[in-house]
């Protein structure tokens, strides 16, 4: 696919079609970024979404991917809930964003992305993400400023590394976060390098930010990889995970501060 080509495709979102295109946009010299723009009928806000693991989530031109789960699969919840994202895949020089989530050139990736964004409604743009992804969303919080995220929201997090597939969201300077911030961390997640008891102190360290909550989840369905489903990937309960993200968003960006409760 070439820069610019974009592919039209039809998203049912909770009865209604939410417009949805393949995009491709030069980032850097000689190199892409590829992402399933999925356009919410009335938007209140715009969100780019990162997908754990090593982010290589595989958009095809028909717009399906290799990978979904509770963000790369997410598109039609989110724009249910009013919210405009971009999934995006791994940069054209890249098989996996390992080792590279918390680089300048992933944030000047983001910051086409990001740009692409606001270009279409003028509306704030998050960041989202999940597991390894949360460092993605958090790097760009602190590489790009201006030109990066409005806020960031951190899902399952990781928070060490058991092992070299963990990129945890501290390889990040979280001290230097100053936009508001939203943790979802599920209470029994199981994965090992994602443990809920970890966030609290995460939380603590982000003393610029202008707000830093947590949403706490329980309940949904325990199968599957203790890493790749079940409770870190909120199985079972993603549509009402989603809509509380989408809520907090929404009540921050019309008070400027947001309790999240449990």
């Amino acid at each position: 696919m070439k820069p610019g080509l974009l592919i039209a495709l039809a998203l049912v979102a909770g009865g209604a079609f939410a417009q949805v295109e393949v995009k491709e946009l030069p980032t850097r010299p000689d190199v892409t970024i590829r992402f399933v723009y999925a356009r919410a009928e009335n938007p209140v806000a715009n969100a780019v979404l990162f997908q754990g693991g090593p982010g290589n989530i595989g958009i095809f031109p028909n717009g399906s991917m290799r990978v979904e789960n509770f963000l790369s699969g997410g598109a039609a919840r989110f724009t249910q809930n009013g919210i405009s994202v971009a999934i995006v895949d791994v940069p054209s020089d890249r098989r996996s964003l390992d080792e590279f989530r918390h680089t300048q050139e992933h944030a000047q990736d983001v910051a086409a992305v990001i740009a692409f964004l606001r270009q279409q409604n003028k509306l704030p743009a998050w960041a989202i993400g999940t597991s390894n992804g949360s460092l993605s969303a958090a790097t760009a919080a602190v590489l790009l400023r201006e030109r990066g995220p409005d806020g960031i929201v951190l899902t399952s997090s990781t928070t060490s590394k058991p092992g070299p597939a963990a990129h945890p969201v501290t390889d990040a300077a979280l001290d230097r976060v100053t936009v508001p911030t939203l943790f979802v961390h599920h209470k029994e997640d199981a994965c090992r390098g994602t443990p809920y008891g970890a966030i609290p102190g995460v939380m603590a360290s982000m003393k610029q930010a202008r707000v830093v909550d947590l949403i706490a989840v329980e309940g949904g369905e325990n199968r599957g990889n203790p890493c790749h489903s079940g409770y870190h990937q909120f199985l079972g309960i993603e549509a009402t995970v989603t809509q509380q993200i989408a809520d907090w968003i929404k009540r921050y960006q019309s008070t400027g501060k947001a309790g999240a409760g449990s």
